[in-house]
């Protein structure tokens, strides 16, 4: 956002890969209200979600970011598919954790990421964190939402069955260049596509970045 916005940005992490727990995740986000819901004609409205976190956290809840969260969220996500940092398909049968409560979904809040094409990270690719095991399949082919159908129907369905064989030809591919799969889903889909686009606007990251603590001789931490 801040380099959308004109401004110089450096991206630092500590570790030597680049991800986090994101990378290790599925990459869902909650959003209710949201551009996908309206396309596809499913109802929805602030007030609602409101209703929902307020029963569900209760007395905990901070209002004030809450309403700041409702009020942004979904045209934050809007800016950010514009622009082409994130790519999302709505998970209309994805109900909200809680669906007996006041205000809960039974589908549309929650957003999938897109596959990612890995190989557009060129070097960088080696230094996206993996994704955790239960992820993947024959060695590092990743195995997202949208694919479970077909495996589940590979030996009943021809079609799922062709879509399961593309899936393993292009790992059998990918395997002969790279340590792992190419093609991204999930987490590790949505992180690789951030990076490439903020790498694309000019914003360098700095892996296994050293952290550095200013200490006042009397003890005091000045900054980091």
């Amino acid at each position: 956002t801040a380099g959308l916005h004109g401004l110089d940005v450096l991206m630092v992490e500590k570790e030597p890969l680049f991800g986090g727990t994101t990378a290790f995740s599925a990459g869902v986000i909650w959003i209710p209200a949201n551009a996908h819901q309206r396309a596809a004609g499913v109802s929805d409205s602030r007030e609602d979600a409101l209703a929902y976190l307020t029963h569900h956290v209760g007395n905990r809840l901070d209002r004030a970011k809450a309403a700041a969260f409702l009020d942004n969220a979904s045209a934050m996500l809007e800016r950010f598919e514009r622009e082409g940092l994130v790519a999302y398909t709505l998970a209309s049968n994805w109900a909200d954790y809680h669906p007996d409560e006041p205000g809960a979904s039974q589908g549309g809040r929650s957003l999938v990421p897109d596959e990612y094409d890995g190989r557009a990270l060129g070097a960088w690719f080696g230094k996206l964190r993996p994704p955790i095991a239960t992820m993947t399949a024959f060695g590092g082919m990743m195995v997202g939402r949208n694919d479970l159908p077909h495996v589940f129907r590979m030996t009943q369905s021809a079609r799922s069955a062709l879509y399961v064989a593309r899936m393993l030809a292009r790992h059998a591919r990918d395997r002969l260049r790279h340590s792992r799969g190419t093609r991204l889903v999930n987490g590790n889909a949505l992180v690789a596509r951030l990076a490439v686009n903020a790498f694309q606007r000019g914003i360098p990251l700095w892996l296994g970045a050293p952290i550095v603590e200013l200490v006042h001789e009397d003890g005091r931490v000045a900054g980091a």
